[in-house]
């Protein structure tokens, strides 16, 4: 669990910084911020789907957040009137954004799971004096 959460922050932090510096289009908006979560669940070697999915939530849910706030501070500063439109997109973006997270840790897990397994540290070997036909189990 504790993996998960340090995924979640590290993918936050890198998603904010990509979505500040990258325009990326409206209806596919979404794309940089899949592909960092699928990075991450990847790079934490995050194998359970629980895991998977708190660190892609966490990381969707704080880019939005922070995201968000920004654009009302900059609406602040200068002064201007937010208008929120309603289309089409602003309704359905709650449900592309749940499915992409679903589909992100599980794209992730499924990753984890072809990728090989790490090395395994091997405790050191105890010298003895004694010869090896001697010692006892």
């Amino acid at each position: 669990m504790d993996q998960s959460i340090k995924a979640g922050i590290i993918g936050t932090i890198l998603t904010v910084f990509i979505s500040i510096s990258i325009y990326v289009p409206a209806p596919f908006d979404f794309l940089p911020i899949f592909l960092i979560a699928i990075f991450i669940v990847y790079v934490f070697r995050l194998s359970t789907i629980k895991d998977a999915l708190l660190a892609v939530y966490m990381t969707y849910v704080f880019n939005n957040g922070i995201l968000g706030t920004l654009t009302l501070a900059i609406y602040y500063i200068n002064n201007e009137p937010y208008s929120f439109p309603v289309d089409p997109y602003t309704v359905l973006s709650p449900i592309i954004t749940s499915i992409s997270i679903t589909i992100a840790a599980y794209i992730g897990v499924w990753l984890n799971k072809k990728r090989a397994p790490p090395p395994q540290k091997q405790p050191p070997q105890q010298s003895t004096d004694i010869p090896p036909e001697l010692q006892t189990v």
